[in-house]
Formats: structure tokens, sequence, C-alpha cells
């Protein structure tokens, strides 16, 4: 059984949209994109952490890896918060259309 980390115990949902593949990079570099909701203490929040190698070719639209708040919703709101989550990472078919969605809503973003 894999043990939940402690910081990840207050996900409620979350999406990798891309990882490095275990198979071709076994001991790292580790890079991935991923979108996940999560309690806060006063609230629920939608992150976006973006974790790409410097040599990516997504790298073209100057957003810089860390974990970006795309929204934060009350107490009472929180199918809400999960349902913005759901939305914001299944946007599209297309792992390239994700991240540039998502590279786009950094803009409006609070960076971590």
């Amino acid at each position: 059984m894999n043990q939940i980390p402690e910081s990840k115990k207050n996900h409620l949902w979350r999406k990798t949209i891309w990882h490095t593949d275990p198979e071709e990079f076994p001991l790292g570099p580790h890079h991935s994109v991923e979108v996940y909701c999560c309690e806060e203490s006063n609230g629920y929040a939608v992150w976006y952490a973006r974790r790409l190698a410097k040599d990516d070719a997504r790298n073209n639209t100057g957003v810089e890896n860390g974990d970006y708040l795309l929204s934060y919703f009350a107490k009472t709101k929180r199918d809400d918060a999960i349902e913005k989550a759901v939305l914001i990472a299944n946007s599209d078919a297309s792992i390239d259309k994700v991240i540039a969605a998502l590279d786009a809503m950094t803009k409006n973003a609070q960076k971590i």
C-alpha cells in the first residue's frame, strides 16, 4: 500500500496532466504538470503545479515553474472547487493545449 505524503492528505482531487516517463528516466529528472484541488484553512483552492525541464519546448510562453493558485473558494463551495479543477485539467484532449491554457491562466494567478 502506498503511503500518502502528509502534504498531500488535504488533496480532494488531482490529475497529472503530463510527467516524464520513469522507464526513460528511472533516476530522474522527474518533471510533471498537474492540477489539483485541496482544502485550505479557510476554504478550497485550485492549483497548477508546473515542473517542466528548462529545455522543454513548452517553455516558450515565458511562464516559470512553480505552484500557481488559479482559484480560491469559500468553505461552502467545495463542489465548485472540485468542478473547476476537473474542467481545467480536462479542457482538451491535447496535453500541449491543456498546458498552454494553464500557462495562460498564470497571468491572473498567484505564484507560490
